[in-house]
């Protein structure tokens, strides 16, 4: 059943690939870079699994995970069918995905073990930060690009793809860039660079769900965990005698 859950899996991100592009496309101007920036998140997600890179299952359950939180706003709003389809096919993404017959395709396959050579602690750590980037990357697009982005949440943006594209290649100095991607998100979401930050409309498939406030900010500052993930060793790394 592995060939089929992943076929479910790249057919669910497909779909949302083109939903955020063509909701670019055709939907409000001002909304244009956040669902390109949406659009392209899940085509990187499709192609990696696809390709069977080592890290893209991690990084497609990451991105399953956003997706399913917005399952929480049902206890608060009541079953909405735009929010239900959009929160339960995001889960379905994690949940196809998830496996050890799935991890014999990617982290732990042949060409995985020949090439990268991991550990299980090192293994176990870059599986949860990755799958903790996926889920934050989305909603720190969310907070950067729309409505009007300024220099400062681009330079956010920045700091966050540039630190994903570091943490699968093994750079220390990825964990340092996704902290302060975190650690700007979790600033301007409180106000401490002015007014927080205003929030957007996310677009599901049977149509638009608001979300106001600093909610998008506050929630991409769940980049903060990567680095703490990576504390232990780092420190023992540092005591160890010169």
């Amino acid at each position: 059943m592995v060939g089929i859950r992943r076929a479910l899996a790249l057919l669910i991100l497909s779909l949302y690939f083109w939903q955020f592009l063509l909701t670019a496309l055709l939907g409000p101007e001002e909304l244009f870079a956040a669902f390109v920036g949406l659009s392209a998140c899940y085509g990187v997600a499709f192609i990696g699994v696809a390709a069977e890179w080592f890290w893209a299952r991690w990084f497609a359950m990451g991105v399953g995970n956003f997706g399913s939180l917005f399952l929480l706003t049902l206890l608060q709003v009541g079953f909405e069918p735009s929010i239900a389809i959009l929160g339960f096919s995001h889960l379905a993404v994690t949940l196809l995905l998830a496996g050890e017959g799935m991890a014999a395709r990617y982290e732990r396959s042949e060409a995985a073990a020949e090439r990268w050579n991991f550990q299980e602690e090192s293994l176990t750590q870059l599986r949860r930060a990755v799958k903790s980037a996926g889920m934050s990357l989305p909603l720190l697009i969310l907070y950067t690009l729309a409505p009007k982005p300024e220099l400062l949440e681009i330079g956010a943006l920045g700091l966050g793809v540039a630190g994903l594209a570091g943490l699968v290649r093994g750079r220390t100095w990825s964990l340092f860039a996704l902290g302060g991607a975190g650690m700007i998100a979790l600033l301007d979401g409180l106000g401490v660079f002015g007014a927080p930050a205003i929030g957007c409309m996310l677009i599901t498939p049977n149509g638009s769900l608001a979300l106001s406030g600093p909610i998008f900010a506050l929630l991409a500052s769940t980049l903060l965990v990567v680095p703490l993930l990576f504390a232990r060793p780092i420190v023992r790394f540092l005591r160890q005698p010169g």
